[in-house]
C-alpha cells in the first residue's frame, strides 16, 4: 500500500477507534437483539457463532471476541465511508483476504468430512506405492540377442545358439557375483557399478555376433509383473520379469529366455525386500494429502461453477489462484 494511502488507512483507524469507544458505550443500553446475533454495527450483524469462532480460535473470552469484532466491523464502516474500499490496491488486498478465506475454509469442510475411504486410500497408495506397498523386485543385468517381429525360424534359432554361447561366456562373472557384495548409493545418490555387472557385460561383448545385434546391460530392479521400482513408471516385458524373479540368490543365471525384444540371457543382481505397509497405518500416513486433493477437488469444482456464472465478475481464476492450498 502506498504511503499516502497508509496515512488515510491511518486515519480512519483512529476514527473507527473513538467510534468503538463510544459504541461500546451506546450499546449497552440499546434495543434488545435476537438470540442469534452478539451485536449489529450500522447495517452489520455480528452473530453469535462468529464470536464464538473468534473466542476459539483466539483463545480469548466471549466478551473480548465480541469487542474485537465490533472493533472490526467499524474500522470497516469508517474505511467504506472514506472510500477507502474503492481503492485498486486497497481492492486487491481485500480480494486476497477473501481468497486465503475461502480456500481455509475448503480445507475446514475437506478435514472434516471424515476418515479417508477406501476409494481415497487406493489412489493415494497408487500415489505413493514405492514406500508404501512395493512387492519385491529383481535388480539384473542380460544380454539380448535384438529379433524383429518379422524374423524367420532360422534367423530366431540363431538367435537362440547366440544366447547360448553367451551364457556360457557369462559363467565368470557369476564366479564375480559370488565373491562381492551387492553396491549401495554413495553419499551423492548415485549407486556405483557393480563389478558382476561388469564383468558379466564384458563377458557377453567378447561373444562374436555372427551379425546379430547383441544389447549387454544392467537393469533397474523390476517385480514379477513387470513394473520398474523407480518412480517414473515403466513396464518390462512380463516374460522376461518372470524369468528375472525367478532367480533365487545373487550370481543366478537364466537359460535363455525369448521376449518381445529377442533372447535374453540374464544375471540376478540382487533381491529387493517388498515394503508394505499395513493398511491402517497407510491410511493415517495419507490423511493430510488427502484432505489437501479434497480442499483441491473443491476449489476445482467452485471455480468451474463460478466461471459459469455470468454475474460473477471476470477475474475469478485470478482471485482464487491468489492463495495455493498445500498439505
Amino acid at each position: 500500500m502506498s504511503p499516502g494511502r497508509r496515512a488515510v488507512a491511518a486515519a480512519a483507524c483512529l476514527c473507527a477507534c473513538a467510534a468503538w469507544a463510544a459504541f461500546s458505550t451506546a450499546a449497552r443500553g440499546a434495543l434488545p437483539l435476537p438470540p442469534d446475533l452478539a451485536a449489529r454495527v450500522g447495517a452489520t450483524d455480528i452473530p453469535v457463532d462468529s464470536v464464538a469462532r473468534i473466542a476459539a480460535a483466539q483463545r480469548v473470552s466471549p466478551a473480548q471476541a465480541a469487542d474485537a469484532a465490533i472493533r472490526d466491523a467499524l474500522f470497516a464502516a469508517e474505511a467504506r465511508g472514506r472510500g477507502l474500499d474503492q481503492d485498486p490496491e486497497v481492492q486487491r488486498e481485500i480480494r486476497a483476504v477473501l481468497a486465503r478465506r475461502l480456500l481455509h475454509q475448503l480445507k475446514e469442510e475437506a478435514e472434516s468430512a471424515g476418515p479417508v475411504t477406501d476409494d481415497e486410500l487406493r489412489i493415494a497408495t497408487e500415489r505413493h506405492w514405492l514406500e508404501l506397498d512395493r512387492p519385491e523386485g529383481y535388480r539384473t543385468v542380460h544380454a539380448v540377442v535384438r529379433l524383429s517381429a518379422d524374423a524367420g525360424d532360422a534367423t530366431r534359432a540363431k538367435a537362440r545358439a547366440l544366447a547360448e554361447a553367451i551364457r556360457a561366456a557369462v559363467v565368470s562373472a557369476r564366479e564375480v557375483a559370488l565373491r562381492s557384495e551387492p553396491p549401495r548409493a554413495a553419499g551423492t545418490g548415485q549407486t556405483p557399478s557393480d563389478p558382476a555387472a561388469d564383468a558379466f557385460i564384458s563377458a557377453a561383448k567378447g561373444v562374436a555376433s555372427d551379425g546379430l545385434e547383441v544389447v549387454a546391460q544392467p537393469l533397474p530392479p523390476v517385480t514379477a509383473a513387470g513394473r520398474t521400482l523407480t518412480q517414473e513408471l515403466q513396464q518390462f516385458d512380463v516374460d522376461f520379469s518372470r524369468a528375472a524373479a525367478s532367480l533365487g540368490a545373487r550370481g543366478d543365471l537364466s537359460a535363455p529366455v525369448s521376449s518381445s525384444f529377442g533372447v535374453h540371457v540374464i544375471m540376478l543382481l540382487e533381491r529387493i525386500p517388498a515394503q508394505v505397509v499395513p493398511v491402517e497405518e497407510r491410511r493415517v500416513l495419507v490423511r493430510d494429502e488427502v484432505v489437501t486433493e479434497r480442499a483441491r477437488s473443491a476449489q476445482a469444482k467452485l471455480l468451474e461453477v463460478l466461471r459459469r456464472e455470468p454475474r460473477v465478475v471476470s477475474g475469478v481464476d485470478a482471485l482464487l489462484e491468489l492463495v495455493r492450498i498445500e498439505p
